[in-house]
């Protein structure tokens, strides 16, 4: 708060003198000795200065409001600002997760429709699914019906009354008052029921959870958890027993190798079970309940972490989820959250090189066997080959001799058919020579009767060019003598209409004059003759005196006033009007632009007869 400024008083206190001198204590006692009565005191108004202090206090309390007000806008502009960034993380997340439900809506649709067809072996299992989820939708839309309904119904039953009754609430009408408080009265009924069936929906909710959550359909709901498991037998797998080699020892030595890729990876998974002991010893959830840690991973997951500012981000968007958890807690699930995702990333690693690695060496230990089998068979088969061998090339050389006959006698009568061939493509295309002869002569003759034709229509068509023309000379001449006439005729109107405006016009100004003359008589009765005041000059205005004025009292402002003055007609007064209606109708008919319509419009009257000063004379005389 700023110290009052107080009257007739210095700002710069000069410092305490403490030299002693005979002077100055003369003066002092002569001032404790004149007191009040001394010329060199004034007396003080602490009336005066008790209404400066309350000024100031006043202008301090109202800056310090102001200053509140700034603080406050400014918390609620960044709350507003956290929102919008939430937001539009929560849009994302929306649209991507309403994707992935079209996407696997769409994939149990193709299912079904691929299973409930008549030959599949369950057909009659979908059909009960489509029954059941008929069934459950007839349900739902009877719920809504007995619940949803109605309440929008009262809704707009209430927002119509609310409407109606605003002015009578406002001005505290006893009728109003009380069917109010009526109606408030059965709204918190309304909510009392709607509070009962939330939280019966709310318990069978809690019971088809927990029936998810138990046996046999949380194996089916969970089947691929975040912890991975070893789905595979140990040791030798009976696949490596049935595999035939004819070499023992080699088998036995392969066979070996299961069981000691097995204790390698055991040892390793045992060594990662140690190294992440702690995280594993605070449980699934990391010792919050189920749904807690559910809404910290979903919210936690839905930033990127190539996002600005993501921390703070998660810590207040985590905040408003779970308001019960302190920051600490927050931040001590954050990193076990982290290091637990770590563990399972390297166990799942580490499950999937196991059974890489046995499966890897399943395909070689077949492959080695596969190799052993090749290598004594082909010792068997490279003697038998070589006596086929020699079989092989004699009945190819006799092959090769009689195929050498055949290609002769082939060649032999090609030529023949060759030659053949030759002599009917002449006689062909000797006959297509005659053919197109005879068609280019009749195209001739054709073409010789359609220009005689157009000829004889291009002459009758001149015939008819020219007495057409003869009729159109004559009728504009009979049109120029019309012509003429009217011209004389508008001529004589024309003479008419200026000389009736000239005498107008000298009317006119006869009256003017004359109006001009009662005027002035009448300003000569009324004139004021102010008298020679120089002191009233030299003042203030009043309108000066209003503008430079220190009253710092706000003007009442009626904000429900319109901000500027409309001075023309209204809607309702517009529709009012019978030929706006008629307009409507005959636009409505398609008529609204034919003679009919323009000389209905012109023959409607208005709804007030227009006033004498409004009448037009453009169009009088026409």
């Amino acid at each position: 708060m700023s110290s009052p400024s107080w009257p007739n008083r210095t700002m710069d206190i000069k410092p305490f003198i403490t030299q002693y001198t005979s002077d100055e204590s003369d003066r002092l006692q002569l001032r404790a000795h004149n007191g009040i009565r001394s010329n060199k005191y004034q007396p003080v108004d602490y009336d005066k200065l008790k209404l400066m202090a309350a000024e100031k206090k006043f202008a301090a309390q109202k800056s310090l409001l102001k200053v509140k007000k700034i603080e406050q806008m400014s918390k609620q502009s960044k709350e507003n600002l956290l929102l919008k960034q939430h937001k539009l993380i929560w849009q994302k997340e929306f649209m991507r997760l309403n994707y992935l439900r079209k996407r696997i809506q769409a994939e149990v649709e193709s299912h079904r429709r691929q299973n409930a067809t008549e030959g599949s072996g369950c057909c009659r299992m979908y059909e009960h699914f489509d029954l059941y989820e008929s069934s459950l939708d007839e349900e739902f839309a009877k719920f809504k019906l007995n619940t949803c309904e109605p309440i929008w119904n009262l809704r707009e039953d209430l927002q119509f009354w609310i409407q109606d009754n605003h002015e009578g609430i406002r001005l505290g009408d006893p009728d109003v008052v009380d069917k109010h408080a009526e109606i408030r009265q059965t709204i918190n009924q309304v909510k009392g029921q709607q509070n009962s069936i939330l939280q019966q929906l709310y318990n069978e909710q809690k019971c088809l959870e927990g029936e998810l959550q138990s046996g046999f359909l949380w194996d089916i709901t969970h089947g691929t958890s975040e912890t991975p498991h070893i789905d595979f037998a140990e040791g030798i797998p009976a696949e490596a027993f049935d595999l035939e080699c004819s070499d023992d020892e080699l088998k036995i030595t392969v066979l070996q190798e299961f069981i000691i890729i097995d204790e390698k990876f055991r040892e390793r998974l045992y060594f990662l079970e140690d190294e992440h002991s702690k995280i594993l010893s605070r449980g699934l959830h990391g010792g919050w309940s189920e749904e807690d840690h559910f809404c910290f991973l979903v919210n936690y997951d839905q930033y990127p972490r190539d996002l600005n500012n993501r921390r703070k981000l998660i810590l207040d968007r985590l905040r408003r989820h779970l308001p019960h958890k302190a920051r600490h807690e927050l931040v001590a699930h954050e990193e076990w959250c982290e290091a637990n995702k770590y563990f399972h990333e390297r166990k799942r690693a580490l499950v999937v090189a196991w059974r890489k690695g046995r499966s890897e060496l399943m395909n070689k230990a077949r492959s080695t066997f596969i190799e052993v089998e090749i290598a004594k068979e082909l010792a068997e088969v490279k003697a038998e080959y070589s006596r086929e061998q020699k079989k092989i090339r004699e009945e190819l050389y006799q092959k090769v001799r009689k195929w050498r006959e055949q290609k002769l006698e082939a060649m032999m009568l090609q030529q023949k058919i060759d030659e053949r061939n030759r002599e009917e493509a002449l006689e062909q295309h000797r006959l297509e020579e005659e053919r197109e002869k005879k068609r280019r002569t009749h195209e001739k003759e054709q073409i010789q009767k359609f220009i005689d034709e157009k000829a004889e229509k291009r002459r009758q068509q001149a015939i008819r060019d020219q007495e057409r023309m003869e009729e159109l000379r004559r009728l504009m001449e009979e049109q120029m003598v019309v012509d003429k006439e009217r011209v004389e005729y508008r001529k004589e109107q024309l003479d008419m209409k200026i000389e009736e405006r000239k005498v107008k016009e000298e009317k006119k100004a006869e009256e003017e004059i004359e109006k001009e003359r009662r005027l002035e008589a009448l300003r000569e009765q009324v004139r004021v003759i102010a008298e020679f005041d120089p002191v009233r000059m030299m003042q203030d205005t009043k309108a000066w005196q209003a503008k430079n004025s220190n009253n710092e009292e706000d003007e009442e402002i009626n904000i429900q006033k319109p901000l500027f003055e409309i001075n023309t007609f209204n809607s309702k007064q517009i529709t009012t009007d019978p030929r706006m209606r008629l307009e409507a109708k005959l636009r409505e008919a398609g008529l609204h632009t034919s003679p009919y319509a323009r000389q209905v419009l012109a023959a409607a009257p208005p709804p007030q007869p227009p006033r004498r000063d409004m009448e037009s004379t453009v169009f009088k005389y026409d």
